[in-house]
């Protein structure tokens, strides 16, 4: 669930959530507003799914927070 495979695809992992976070993480934001603006995408589909993605995220170097703000490290 975390990698696409053979039966899961690159939009249901947790990976392909993450990548859609980051195509919404245009600025420093709020897990809040974040969340607000992803919830709307087919592929994120629940809150638990977008903190398992934010963890991914996080845990790969891709995301900092900073004064209750989560930012890209990578561009």
């Amino acid at each position: 669930m975390i990698l696409p495979t053979k039966h899961v695809s690159a939009q249901h992992s947790l990976l392909g959530a993450g990548a859609t976070i980051l195509q919404f993480l245009d600025s420093p934001q709020t897990v809040t507003s974040l969340w607000e603006r992803v919830r709307v995408s087919s592929n994120i589909e629940a809150y638990g799914r977008f903190i398992l993605a934010l963890d991914l995220l996080f845990a790969v170097g891709a995301l900092d927070l900073s004064d209750g703000l989560i930012m890209r490290r990578i561009q």
